[in-house]
C-alpha cells in the first residue's frame, strides 16, 4: 500500500507490521486487517469460578534429564469461551505468584473488546471479564492491544486501546484485589488530530529502587498529514507515580532520526533504570533498538541499536500475519553477573526465521553477539518470542516453533531456559500441543512471565476445533507449600 492510512476497520483494532525495508516516509508500515462483521459490543459482567482443568503435556515430551529444571510442567486453559481471544499478556503477582493476570484480544461479545482473566489458585481456575466499559474508554466502540502488570503491593493494572469513529484512547484500570474486580479506565492519552495511538504496552517499577511504584505506558504514535499520507510512527511515553490516577504529558523517546518505529516494550532494572525496545525501520532495513532512562523517564539517552533486524517477512502467505517485535528482560538482581538486559526477536540471517539473543552487561552500553535459542536442526520457523527473567539467574525464551511439523505450518509453543544469565541455553522444552493456526488473525505477539525457577508462557491456542483460546503453561502443583517440579 502506497500511504499510511487511519482507517478504522470495524471489528479489529490497528496491528501494524514493521517493513522489511523504508524506502520512504510514504511507505506502507501500518496494516489494517479486515474480519468478519459481527454483532455490535456489549459488555459482560464479571464471571467467576470458571473451572478450566490443567492438561498434562505428553509423557515423553517431558522426560528430561533435568526434569526437575524444567521450566513448565502443565498446560492450563484460561478462558473457555466461542468468542476468539488472542494476543497475550500475562502478569505474576509478586506478593502471591499463585495470584495471575492475563489479558488479550477478546470477541467475545461480538466485536473485539480488553480481556482480562485472573487465577488465585496457580491456573486451576479463572475468572474471566472484558474490561469495564467506563471513564473515557466508555467513548470507543472497540478496544484492544491490552497489557497486565502489577505493582509491588499487589496491585494488578491493564492498559487497553480505544478506538473507533473519532476515538483513540490508551487508558488504564487498576485492580485492587488481585483482578477479581477491576476499577475505572484513566486516560493516559487521548485523541490527537491526524494521529494513531496505536500497540501500547506497560510496566510497573517493582524493584527497590528511588521509582519504585511508578507505572510506564509506551506506544506507537502514528503521524499523518491531513490528506492522510503517513509521516512518521516515533515510540513515545507516559508514567503515572499515584496509581494510575494522572498521567504525565506524553513524550517522543526516540533519537537519532529513528522515527519509523513500532511494538514497544518498556521494562525496569533492579535499581529503577527504565529500558524500552522496539523495531525501528530505517532506509537501510528493520533495527531492534532501546532507550534507557535513569529518572524514571525524565530524560531519556540516545537510542540503541542492538543489532540488524533481519525480518523474516509474512510466514504463512495469505495465513495468519507474523509481525516480528522484539521483546526485552533484565534480571532483577544488582549484584555481580545481575541487572543484564536481554533482547529477543525473530530472524533469518541463517536462512529460516529463528529466536536470537542479544545480552548487553554494561546497561545497554554495547551489546554482545546474538545467540540462537532455538535448538532445533530444521529449516522450520519459530516466531513470536518474548523474554522474561529472574532474580537467581535464570532466563526463559518462549516461542511459536514449526519444528514438529514437516510441512512447516502446525504450531507448538517451546520455551528455552539458560541458568547463567543468558550465556547459554539448555535444551528446548515443549510447552503445548501441536494445532494448526488457521488462515485468521492470531495477535502480534505471545507473553511471557518468571518466577524463581519457573516459566510461564502464555499464547493463542486453537487446538480446540479451530477456536482461538488462550492457554497458560506453569508448574502442575499450586498449593501451600508454593510452586515445585515433578518428574511425570
Amino acid at each position: 500500500m502506497a500511504g499510511y492510512r487511519v482507517a478504522l476497520v470495524l471489528v479489529v483494532l490497528v496491528l501494524a507490521v514493521p517493513l522489511l525495508t523504508m524506502g520512504t516516509a510514504s511507505a506502507a508500515f501500518l496494516e489494517h486487517r479486515s474480519l468478519p462483521i459481527r454483532p455490535a459490543a456489549h459488555w459482560i459482567p464479571p464471571r467467576s469460578g470458571v473451572v478450566s482443568n490443567p492438561v498434562a503435556p505428553p509423557r515423553a515430551l517431558a522426560v528430561d534429564a533435568n526434569a526437575t529444571l524444567l521450566p513448565v510442567g502443565a498446560q492450563y486453559r484460561v478462558t473457555n469461551n466461542a468468542g476468539a481471544q488472542n494476543e497475550v499478556s500475562i502478569a505474576l503477582n509478586p506478593r502471591n505468584v499463585r495470584n495471575i493476570v492475563v489479558s488479550a484480544n477478546d470477541w467475545r461479545a461480538g466485536s473485539v473488546w480488553c480481556g482480562v482473566y485472573t487465577t488465585m489458585d496457580g491456573g486451576r481456575t479463572w475468572i474471566e471479564q472484558l474490561v469495564p466499559r467506563n471513564g473515557n474508554l466508555s467513548l470507543a466502540p472497540y478496544s484492544g492491544d491490552p497489557a497486565v502488570a502489577f505493582d509491588g503491593d499487589g496491585n494488578a493494572y491493564v492498559s487497553c486501546l480505544g478506538f473507533g469513529g473519532i476515538v483513540n484512547v490508551i487508558t488504564v484500570t487498576k485492580s485492587t484485589d488481585g483482578g477479581r474486580t477491576w476499577g475505572t479506565a484513566q486516560q493516559v492519552v487521548g485523541a490527537e488530530t491526524n494521529v494513531f495511538h496505536d500497540k501500547s504496552y506497560m510496566t510497573v517499577d517493582t524493584s527497590s529502587g528511588p521509582n519504585r511504584g511508578t507505572i510506564y505506558v509506551t506506544w506507537t504514535r502514528f503521524l499523518s498529514d491531513s490528506a492522510g499520507n503517513y509521516l512518521e510512527s516515533p515510540i513515545y511515553f507516559s508514567r503515572s507515580t499515584d496509581g494510575g490516577t494522572t498521567w504525565s504529558p506524553e513524550k517522543d523517546i526516540t533519537s537519532g532520526g529513528y522515527k519509523y518505529d513500532q511494538g514497544s516494550q518498556p521494562v525496569v532494572g533492579p535499581a529503577s533504570e527504565l529500558y524500552v525496545s522496539w523495531v525501528a525501520g530505517t532506509t537501510g532495513g528493520n533495527r531492534v533498538a532501546v532507550a534507557k532512562s535513569t529518572d524514571g523517564g525524565t530524560t531519556w539517552g540516545a537510542t540503541m541499536i542492538v543489532n540488524t533486524l533481519w525480518d523474516p517477512g509474512e510466514l504463512y502467505g495469505g495465513g495468519p500475519r507474523t509481525p516480528h517485535f522484539p521483546s526485552m528482560a533484565v534480571n532483577p538482581i544488582d549484584a555481580p553477573d545481575g541487572n543484564r538486559v536481554h533482547v529477543v526477536w525473530a530472524d533469518r540471517r541463517f536462512g529460516s526465521a529463528d529466536i536470537l539473543m542479544s545480552t548487553s552487561v554494561n546497561g545497554g552500553l554495547t551489546w554482545g553477539s546474538p545467540v540462537r535459542v532455538n535448538d532445533d536442526a530444521t529449516a522450520n520457523a519459530q516466531f513470536f518470542p518474548w523474554v522474561a527473567a529472574s532474580a537467581n539467574g535464570k532466563v526463559f525464551v518462549s516461542f511459536y516453533d514449526r519444528r514438529d511439523d514437516p510441512g512447516d505450518r502446525l504450531l507448538t509453543v517451546y520455551v528455552a531456559t539458560s541458568t547463567d544469565f543468558g550465556v547459554s541455553f539448555a535444551k528446548n522444552v515443549r510447552a503445548s500441543a501441536q494445532f494448526d493456526p488457521g488462515n485468521w488473525f492470531i495477535g502480534d505477539y505471545n507473553g511471557l512471565a518468571a518466577s524463581g525457577d519457573f516459566a510461564f508462557p502464555v499464547w493463542c491456542d486453537l487446538r480446540n476445533g479451530g477456536e482461538e483460546e488462550v492457554y497458560m503453561a506453569g508448574p502442575p502443583i499450586a498449593g501451600t507449600g508454593g510452586f515445585r517440579m515433578m518428574n511425570p
